[in-house]
């Protein structure tokens, strides 16, 4: 007898991403998280440092950080980690073990959510 498949990934786009609505860089300009090509220094150093102190701040930056590990994203600040913080995580960490941790991540932040929406327990909201 064979065991179901664990499901690693979310199973619609939109649980995917969902995450994405309480990232504290929603609202900044994405070159802060981002190198410009050439980029080096302390030019560099500076940007990434700037970008980290956002991801400080936010709500998912475990989860964020997670994804950017478990999908081997290759640039920008994700999680408050730089390209190169996780190029050295990468070569230590086994891709499906990534995948299985940002799962995890994805469902305690899924059930976070649950806890804070009267909804989500069958609840009505009163109409104001």
């Amino acid at each position: 007898m064979s065991e179901a498949p664990i499901q690693v990934w979310p199973s619609t786009l939109e649980e995917f991403w969902s995450w994405h609505v309480e990232a504290a860089c929603r609202h900044v300009d994405t070159t802060l998280f981002y190198s410009p090509e050439g980029e080096r220094g302390p030019r560099k150093e500076r940007r990434e440092a700037a970008a980290k102190q956002i991801c400080g701040s936010c709500k998912v930056v475990e989860l964020c950080a997670a994804y950017a590990i478990a999908t081997r994203e290759p640039y920008g600040t994700w999680g408050g980690l730089s390209e190169n913080d996780r190029r050295e995580l990468v070569r230590r960490i086994d891709p499906r073990m990534a995948q299985l941790r940002y799962r995890a991540a994805l469902a305690a932040w899924d059930q976070t959510r649950a806890w804070s929406r009267p909804e989500a327990d069958g609840q009505q909201i009163p109409a104001g």
